[in-house]
């Protein structure tokens, strides 16, 4: 399941945002039916008869929450003992399938896979025992880290989806061609090209409609091939349902009647037919089946096999005898459909064997709406996106140093950064305040703690490696000759660029120590000064011009005795700002009315639309409303050398602080 969240939906024409509140629920659904994703398949018109489907395979997992009823760390721990279980009873079973969902699971199961007697070593008999079962085919692993919110997620952080796979693959000779992410009802059109760059074929979500869509492809048009820009793809299979998608052979198509559900202690059919009255097992069975073939049916769905995913919250694979004995009831009474419990590769490989094709290919994306649970918890979200940044910011400044310097690369460090941030970009991860009548209070506080503590430790340790490195980098390595200084009263200083491409950027930088002003700026080998403000709080801030991609720049600061005296000073007050590039013009209500580049004369934001540039919305459900503002917004404008700085003030309100 997932935290409480807001719906969100991308309105690109002038409504107000009183239609926009009005409309929300309408325009979701427009926009998930007509352009969920733009296809460039051949559209196939026969419709199949909803009795052609002739086998279904059911796809029993666990899906597991990192948090929601209990704290993450205290999952770590119970996702390995579920992996323990779930090798017990496939020993046990030789008709036993399963399908692990997360590798997450697996690296906490391995970090307490250790001999009894000895906390060194790996216990490499128990690990054996899981690597020959994947190696059957009987347990299927799914390469990604965890179900994540892929579109909140950083761009090198969503690169690495796979990379723990990869690392078991060369460990232990693992292998999977499948990802399987549950619960989050959409994901960006990259992923397809990170999933293929990661040598995976196949990608299957069960996405939770309970709120709202997740895609109008589903069902009719599964299994499909999403295409990413790149033109990479992965042959898709979306399960989808409003009682979790993810769940549908257990809620939806009642293909267990024994099972009981997680949360109510019922059967998944007293629950949702409370006044059905008595029914035998096969009855119950008999009215889900003819529920999955009228889904499909309706749909238009083109093939003679579909796939339906067991799982719910937690689950435990001893439930798998419950379907085993289901299934044998079921089989022993029709002669179609065939229920076969299998694993997603199973019926991949049956599917694109037989109707590869007929396997139209689709492009665009079906984000989830779901990542915007990270809203709930903005300053965490904040410091995830500093570690989504500045992670691969240290990650390049160390491989440099590695290379050229002979240190060892911290990789220790970096896997513990994208550990932490993989656990609170999962789909659970955000600070929030729980669900009626089913959250502990003292866990939802300390998974909260934990989520809190997660993040700051990813900031810490990325500000670590920057500090660090930066240091090692500023010092000249052993083929290389002291930097010259002119006098004393000048300080070298290192620019460093993260980024692939060149770059002009601006610099802020203090000066180098108590009782000194910075009085001259140039660029080492350069006797042309730049030019400089210093801002409310002391500190030069000046453009470094071309500093070479995933590279540096050498500047010289040159200083006096003194104090750093901002060069800022007030202009007119007014409700317009320009400098050398832009003229920015501002409304009554202290938010954006127009800014034009000067250089071309183009007005990049304008005042025709409802929704006002920098203005602050607090949404509550589905209605966004203005933040108040008791007190007229006062407007003042600085001008330095090279800045100028736009501060609004709007006292006795939420938005109470603007710099531009």
């Amino acid at each position: 399941m997932v935290l409480a969240f807001r719906v969100r939906c991308s309105i690109r024409s002038q409504r107000s945002v009183a239609q926009v509140g009005r409309m929300i629920a309408i325009a979701c659904a427009i926009l998930c039916s007509a352009f969920p994703i733009m296809t460039h398949a051949q559209q196939q018109t026969a419709r199949v008869n909803q009795n052609s489907i002739k086998t279904i395979y059911v796809v029993p997992t666990s899906h597991y929450d990192f948090g929601f009823v209990d704290p993450p760390e205290a999952i770590r721990e119970r996702a390995a003992r579920h992996i323990d279980e779930v090798i017990r009873v496939a020993e046990s079973d030789p008709d036993f399938r399963w399908t692990i969902e997360s590798v997450w699971q697996v690296n906490e199961w391995l970090k307490r896979a250790k001999a009894p007697t000895s906390v060194l070593p790996n216990d490499n008999e128990k690990i054996a025992r899981l690597v020959n079962l994947i190696k059957s085919g009987r347990i299927a692993l799914s390469s990604a880290w965890g179900s994540m919110h892929t579109d909140f997620m950083g761009e090198e952080e969503l690169n690495r989806l796979c990379y723990d796979y990869a690392r078991l693959r060369r460990t232990y000779g693992v292998e999977t061609q499948m990802t399987m992410m549950d619960d989050v009802p959409g994901h960006p059109s990259t992923v397809p090209s990170v999933l293929a760059g990661s040598d995976m074929r196949y990608l299957v979500t069960g996405a939770n409609i309970f709120i709202n869509m997740a895609t109008s492809l589903a069902p009719g048009k599964v299994p499909f091939y999403w295409e990413s820009p790149d033109g990479s793809r992965v042959l898709t299979w979306v399960s989808q349902g409003q009682r979790g998608g993810y769940p549908e052979a257990l809620t939806d198509f009642y293909l267990d009647p024994y099972s009981l559900d997680p949360y109510t202690g019922k059967t998944p059919y007293e629950m949702f037919n409370p006044k059905a009255g008595k029914k035998t097992d096969l009855q119950i069975m008999e009215e889900g089946v003819a529920a999955l073939q009228k889904r499909y049916g309706d749909a238009g769905y083109q093939y003679d096999a579909v796939m339906a995913i067991y799982a719910h919250d937690f689950i435990e694979p001893t439930n798998v005898a419950n379907l085993e004995r289901a299934v044998k009831l079921w089989n022993s009474h029709h002669e179609s459909p065939k229920l076969k419990i299998a694993t997603p590769p199973e019926f991949f490989h049956y599917i694109e064997g037989k109707y590869a094709a007929q396997i139209p290919t689709f492009r665009g994306e079906w984000s989830g709406l779901w990542s915007e649970a990270k809203t709930q918890s903005p300053q965490i979200s904040a410091l995830a996106r500093y570690a989504h940044d500045h992670t691969p910011a240290a990650e390049t400044l160390w491989s440099a140093i590695s290379a050229t310097r002979a240190i060892p690369f911290p990789a220790g460090n970096t896997a513990t950064l994208y550990d932490l941030m993989f656990t609170y970009d999962e789909h659970s991860g955000a600070g929030n305040t729980g669900w009626p009548q089913l959250n502990d209070r003292g866990k939802l506080e300390e998974q909260n703690r934990q989520y809190v503590s997660y993040m700051q430790q990813a900031k810490k340790e990325a500000d670590f490696l920057l500090d660090q490195g930066m240091q090692l980098l500023a010092q000249p390595s052993g083929d290389d000759a002291p930097q010259s200084l002119a006098s004393s009263n000048v300080w070298p200083l290192l620019v460093y660029n993260a980024l692939s491409w060149q770059r002009d950027d601006l610099v802020t930088v203090a000066a180098p120590a108590t009782g000194l002003k910075i009085v001259a700026i140039r660029k080492a080998g350069s006797t042309h000064p730049i030019p400089f403000d210093i801002d409310e709080q002391g500190c030069a801030v000046f453009v470094a011009h071309d500093v070479p991609s995933v590279g540096y720049a050498m500047f010289q600061i040159e200083t006096a005795p003194g104090q750093m005296v901002s060069t800022l000073r007030d202009g007119p007050v007014g409700s317009q700002a320009e400098n050398r590039h832009f003229r920015l013009r501002f409304r009554q209500d202290g938010s954006v009315q127009s800014i034009i580049v000067l250089a071309s004369g183009q007005e990049i934001v304008n005042d025709k639309g409802e929704l006002p540039f920098n203005q602050l919305l607090r949404v509550e459900g589905q209605e966004p409303s203005v933040i108040a503002s008791p007190i007229p917004p006062v407007v003042k404008i600085k001008r330095g050398v090279r800045m100028t700085r736009v501060t609004i003030t709007r006292e006795r309100s939420a938005l109470s602080l603007i710099h531009i």
